[in-house]
């Protein structure tokens, strides 16, 4: 069995300053240490004997009946133990949250990963970052999919944060971000979208419609160009053709004379 011990102390003004895990740990020690367990059966059980009225002893079969009790009792206790640590093994590996209680009263959320389950007289603790909790003080288990889809809403803002103005985007500098952004949001299911705040979504509409007014004006500009450029080649393939055949009536009318 693993042993529970404090993790390393703060000291402010002279005085050692514990975590709210610490205090949570040091009370359900202090509870456990203070409860009736084998060792305190025992001591009663012989306390019994010694001072049993000699002349009115308890017999061997009420011993016999108590002890059967007791060990009912421990078998029972051992069993919830093992469920307990049974139930608390599956949360190996997922994200948690937990809310413990300093000495003061404040209560302090912790988040993280679990990275195993120890027990210490009889109570669960789960390991998160190297520090250990109650598992008693959890109060929420993250699922993968609520992470991934907190983890998308949380990109999508910092997307959003970081583009310039609408007034200054440029298609070469942001049009990619823009476009992987909408196409992000469009692949996405319903649950994960929920996550997204909703001015979000909005500032990504005008984006989008800023991005498509520069893509039209673009293709606009292009088009006129090429039009402009094949309009200039026509007027020199005509100036070509009008310089032979005036070349051509030329040649004749020398031959003529």
């Amino acid at each position: 069995m693993s042993s529970v011990s404090a993790s390393s102390a703060t000291v402010k003004n002279g005085e050692i300053v514990t975590s709210a895990s610490q205090d949570s740990l040091s009370k359900v020690n202090e509870k456990s240490n203070s409860g009736m367990d084998k060792d305190a059966f025992l001591q009663l059980l012989v306390a019994q004997m010694k001072y049993q009225d000699p002349l009115e002893p308890t017999s061997n079969t009420e011993y016999i009946s108590q002890y059967a009790q007791f060990s009912q009792v421990e078998a029972l206790n051992n069993m919830s133990t093992t469920m307990e640590l049974s139930r608390y093994s599956t949360y190996v590996g997922k994200e948690v949250i937990l809310e413990s209680t300093d000495g003061s009263g404040k209560s302090t959320q912790t988040r993280g990963f679990v990275d195993y389950v120890t027990f210490e007289e009889g109570k669960a603790y789960l390991s998160i970052e190297g520090n250990l909790y109650k598992a008693s003080d959890i109060v929420s288990v993250i699922s993968s999919e609520f992470s991934t889809a907190e983890d998308i809403a949380k990109q999508f803002a910092q997307t959003i944060k970081d583009l310039p103005a609408i007034d200054q985007i440029t298609i070469e500098n942001n049009g990619n971000t823009i476009t992987n952004l909408l196409n992000l949001y469009n692949s996405i299911g319903d649950y994960e979208k929920s996550f997204i705040d909703d001015d979000d979504v909005a500032k990504m509409n005008l984006y989008v419609a800023k991005l498509n007014d520069l893509l039209i004006a673009a293709a606009n500009a292009a088009a006129k160009e090429e039009e402009n450029t094949n309009s200039s080649e026509e007027t020199a393939e005509t100036a070509e053709e009008t310089a032979e055949t005036t070349g051509a009536a030329e040649a004749v009318s020398d031959e003529n004379a």
